[in-house]
């Protein structure tokens, strides 16, 4: 599938018109998941639910664009009511719900997969292989418990290597819990330059770094555009929420862009509007100032 770039022109936030202020009018709302729709915890709080819920009975199309696998968010399409296309995998997929029918997908090559694997073990860092419909580990330790927790899902505890030849893979990702192992994922994301794309982003609920490795054509920013067009839509009519440095390339396809107040200064840098933490409910003040009033 080819990537697309934009090529419209960013309108005016609030173009004047005669005096008048006047607001864009808004399609499409992308959510990121973690550190933005949800912070401690697996689900979103319930100010959060009721502004996503209010955003959509006024006709607009509500999307996650997240890098988790889709069996990652059935909990939260489901409280949701998030019916529609959504991009999981940081890009890698676009996923209708609740069919889930794969509309995009651009796998992880196998030499990227046996390479960040044969990393992984080099220097002893925690990794995660995903399938569309599945994820894989080997250890299975406190960051294992961790994640069946925050994901609502239990791996299938394997010999990775296993996988490379036998499974199309979306993503592979690695976890940095402390310091020192994000010093040594470092080395793991320098030395898969050339394989694929390295995707960092931090959870700020626990100090988790997340690197997802995946097909070097993906981003969120390519499968927005994939995603608006899809539906026949206009990049000019889109909202994005993001907290990470995994949404830089999102921001800059996405008309109107909003950063969490504790994002990283580059992404608020870029960003429209920043918005309160997650802690702070940022999601809900967001729709609120942007679509409900």
């Amino acid at each position: 599938m080819t990537s697309y770039v934009s090529t419209v022109s960013r309108l005016p936030i609030q173009p004047v018109i005669k005096g008048m202020i006047l607001k864009p009018e808004y399609k499409f709302l992308i959510l990121d998941v973690d550190g933005t729709l949800i912070g401690h915890g697996a689900y979103p709080t319930q100010r959060v639910v009721e502004a996503v819920k209010a955003a959509q009975a006024t006709g607009i199309t509500v999307a996650l664009g997240t890098g988790r696998a889709s069996e990652a968010c059935y909990h939260l399409l489901r409280l949701l009511d998030l019916n529609g296309l959504h991009i999981f995998f940081d890009g890698a997929a676009v996923v209708e719900w609740p069919s889930n029918e794969i509309i995009i997908l651009r796998a992880l090559p196998p030499r990227a997969t046996e390479q960040i694997i044969r990393l992984a073990r080099k220097y002893d860092l925690f990794l995660e292989i995903y399938a569309h419909d599945f994820y894989f580990i080997e250890n299975d330790n406190e960051l294992a418990q961790h994640q069946r927790l925050k994901l609502q899902l239990n791996p299938l505890v394997t010999d990775l290597t296993s996988l490379v030849d036998r499974v199309k893979v979306v993503k592979a990702q690695l976890l940095a819990a402390d310091a020192d192992q994000k010093r040594r994922a470092d080395i793991v994301s320098a030395e898969m330059e050339g394989y694929c794309k390295m995707a960092w982003s931090l959870d700020p609920s626990n100090g988790i770094y997340f690197g997802n490795a995946i097909n070097s054509s993906a981003s969120k920013g390519s499968a927005l555009q994939d995603l608006v067009d899809y539906l026949g839509g206009d990049i000019n009519q889109t909202l994005a929420i993001g907290d990470s440095y995994n949404d830089l390339n999102i921001f800059k396809v996405a008309h109107t862009t909003i950063a969490m107040g504790h994002a990283p200064a580059s992404l608020k840098a870029m960003a429209d509007w920043v918005a309160p933490s997650v802690n702070d409910d940022g999601v809900a003040v967001a729709i609120e100032k942007f679509i409900l009033s």
